[in-house]
């Protein structure tokens, strides 16, 4: 389950209303139509993961993991699926992933890591997208330390 946050990290709240415009009027965009270039104000803190269905079996492989999320992931997650990251890691990041897979629509979540001895938190944001507009083939997944 999800904890949602009081307040959106204000990057999040800009990457979220840029989803919605790339949206235009479908439930979700396609990943083609956001492109690259235009991500480059979050570059830094952003993933891709890729939904892989095997029978009933769905996996979420991460196409690309940027620095910032080092921390986050607590390695490099480009290549590696979601299973092959830390328990205390992999747990709840798939019920966001799954969440907003399911609902085909994002998904805020805030975070409570251990890093050593100190406690980490982060604000995350999950944005499903959809080359047909209808399954989910791939989710973009935001995440910036909490400024509390």
């Amino acid at each position: 389950m999800t904890s949602e946050p009081d307040s959106l990290h204000p990057r999040l709240e800009s990457l979220l209303a840029y989803w919605f415009v790339k949206s235009a009027g479908r439930k979700m965009p396609s990943r083609a139509g956001m492109p690259l270039k235009d991500w480059e104000r979050w570059h830094r803190n952003l993933a891709l993961f890729e939904v892989v269905q095997y029978g009933a079996l769905r996996l979420y492989e991460c196409r690309l993991s940027a620095a910032d999320l080092f921390e986050r992931f607590g390695c490099e997650a480009t290549g590696l699926s979601v299973d092959a990251l830390k328990p205390s890691i992999r747990f709840e990041l798939r019920a966001d992933l799954e969440a907003a897979f399911l609902r085909k629509a994002p998904v805020f979540a805030r975070r409570r890591l251990w890093s050593g001895t100190s406690l980490l938190i982060f604000c995350d944001l999950v944005l499903p997208l959809s080359e047909k507009g209808e399954t989910v083939d791939s989710l973009l997944f935001a995440s910036y330390p909490a400024t509390e």
